[in-house]
């Protein structure tokens, strides 16, 4: 179902949107999830030997080893890497859990209320991506503390009444501000990083932040077509027009790019007047071509001062995933071929590549007339 959602809006569904804040959270949540595992492991040695050296009830020794449990299983989750990122999730909830119910029998059992408090909270902090899950646990533990104390008949005084009126609210609101400074954290690195991959000319993705994108999709079962673009005569441009037209030329054409595929799309300016597309979910090689000749179209135009015109056209090369090794080198290696092959061509054309194609990179780097 979803590859075929993914088809049909294959001409601007931004799908990975979602996706890319979801994974920006994950990796926030393992990072949090590392700082409460230890929390855990450390809060259930001392609360074991705080009852231990004061004669409290032996129910507190297995709280104690439940919350150990949990924090070692945790940590283990979260700081192996590889691990996906919901068994990750699922172990933090279970250390909140155990943590919970620790610091409801200190609250019933040691007389602290303050122990219960600070456990909550800190408890609280290091998920609040998923805040209205940790609210759910602490409405709960909330309800099950005060029906423990009256199934313990503690006595009600003035101080638990207290505690009983302002501790939820207050917890709410603390809650809501902690959550709403992490949320900005995040989109702000976000933000930071998104800007150090892009190219500050062209708007593109940065060469390795494309590979890395890239790289995670080839982890997949989907299909996937990458297309290497080199402008034809773009040298011409810089030397008898200038760099200031040679840029405007690399800027017109990552526009059209940018209009020409879909937002999941990676695109990306390698270096020089070369570019990468790396289409996601590609039904089919016609589908593949006819998209690479669009871009060859495209690009073509004629660029000049009035007495100088130079005309601008695309020498493409096209892999798709399953026609070599699912790498990005081999599939770059596979571009770069068919992508010289069209250039020795005469350009101004696409070109799927075949195990045939000769390696002639070398024989036309001196040809001013192709490039």
């Amino acid at each position: 179902m979803i590859s075929k959602i993914r088809n049909w809006n294959r001409y601007g569904f931004e799908e990975d949107v979602i996706d890319k804040y979801r994974d920006a959270v994950a990796r926030s949540n393992r990072g949090a999830i590392k700082v409460l595992s230890v929390m855990g492991i450390v809060s259930a040695i001392l609360t074991f030997a705080y009852g231990f050296t004061n004669h409290q009830p032996m129910t507190g020794a297995y709280f104690c080893g439940f919350v150990l449990m949990a924090g070692i299983f945790a940590a283990v989750m979260a700081f192996r890497s590889g691990t996906p990122d919901r068994p990750v999730l699922v172990s933090g909830y279970l250390l909140v859990i155990a943590l919970h119910l620790l610091s409801i029998f200190g609250a019933a059992n040691m007389n602290t209320d303050a122990f219960w408090i600070g456990t909550q909270i800190a408890a609280g902090c290091y998920l609040l991506d998923y805040a209205w899950h940790i609210g759910l646990v602490q409405l709960g533990s909330y309800a099950l503390l005060i029906l423990v104390w009256i199934m313990n008949e503690t006595p009600i005084d003035g101080t638990r009444i207290l505690f009983s009126l302002v501790y939820f609210p207050v917890s709410l609101v603390t809650f809501y501000t902690l959550n709403h400074t992490r949320f900005s954290l995040i989109l702000s690195r976000e933000q930071n990083r998104q800007r150090a991959d892009t190219d500050l000319l062209t708007g593109l993705t940065m060469r390795t932040a494309a590979q890395e994108e890239i790289e995670e999709h080839l982890k997949t079962d989907e299909h996937g077509v990458l297309i290497l673009l080199d402008l034809d005569r773009f040298k011409s441009i810089n030397d008898r027009l200038g760099h200031q037209m040679g840029d405007r030329v690399l800027i017109e054409v990552a526009a059209d790019l940018k209009n020409m595929f879909r937002n999941s799309d990676v695109l990306s300016r390698l270096g020089g007047d070369e570019f990468v597309v790396y289409m996601k979910s590609v039904p089919e090689r016609e589908w593949a071509q006819q998209r690479a000749d669009h871009v060859v179209r495209e690009v073509r135009r004629w660029v000049g001062n009035g007495t100088t015109n130079i005309q601008i056209t695309a020498s493409v090369g096209i892999v798709m995933t399953d026609m070599v090794n699912r790498t990005y080198d081999d599939l770059y290696r596979a571009a770069d071929i068919a992508m010289y092959s069209a250039k020795a061509d005469g350009g101004n054309k696409a070109l799927f590549y075949t195990p045939e194609m000769p390696d002639q990179r070398e024989m036309i780097t001196t040809g001013e007339e192709i490039r």
